[in-house]
């Protein structure tokens, strides 16, 4: 099984975008802002999940990024994992305007849905951890729905923990195993 580079290069793309939109004038037209998205800047659905509250926010999640293509780029078909990931993106930026949120940024709750698909095919491919991973992150998940989001964690990016991105990367990391699957 060889390195499938187009992985790596689509992963790079997406830390040097989300590094990129750190910079003061590019997050300010990003970032998802609910009175923005109402007022007709629709783009921020998206775009508000490659911003980051500072900087150890972003690196917190880039270092999740890059272990998660390290522990499941096997997996990957790039125009797949592009896919997925718009998708995500998009599911996400909707379901925050259910929760009482008016700004959001960051790219856990993609995570969230990555590392989902990514233990399951674990799973799928008889992984001896992917069922302890999945656990730990159904715990983690209830959780943070329990508490309102790690306290300790929103100390460090700064803000609240959006852990209704968390759970909705999480589902639709979820069905797209399960819509993988249902065509294989």
């Amino acid at each position: 099984m060889g390195i499938n580079l187009s992985v790596f290069r689509l992963f790079g793309l997406i830390a040097i975008i989300t590094i990129y939109a750190q910079i003061d004038a590019i997050h300010h037209v990003l970032i998802w802002n609910r009175a923005d998205i109402m007022a007709g800047q629709w783009w921020r659905i998206v775009t508000g999940n490659l911003t980051h509250a500072n900087t150890i926010h972003l690196a917190m999640n880039l270092t999740a990024l890059a272990a998660h293509a390290m522990l499941h780029r096997r997996y990957y078909e790039p125009h797949l994992l592009g896919f997925m990931i718009l998708i995500m993106m998009i599911v996400i930026g909707i379901a925050m305007f259910f929760s009482p949120s008016y700004l959001y940024s960051g790219f856990s709750g993609v995570l969230h849905g990555l590392f989902v698909w990514g233990f399951i095919r674990d799973m799928q491919h008889k992984a001896p951890l992917g069922w302890m991973f999945i656990l730990g992150i159904i715990l983690k998940l209830l959780y943070e729905v329990y508490t309102g989001g790690d306290s300790m964690t929103s100390d460090l990016i700064g803000v609240k923990v959006a852990y209704q991105a968390h759970c909705t990367g999480a589902m639709v990391g979820l069905l797209f195993v399960l819509k993988i699957q249902h065509q294989s």
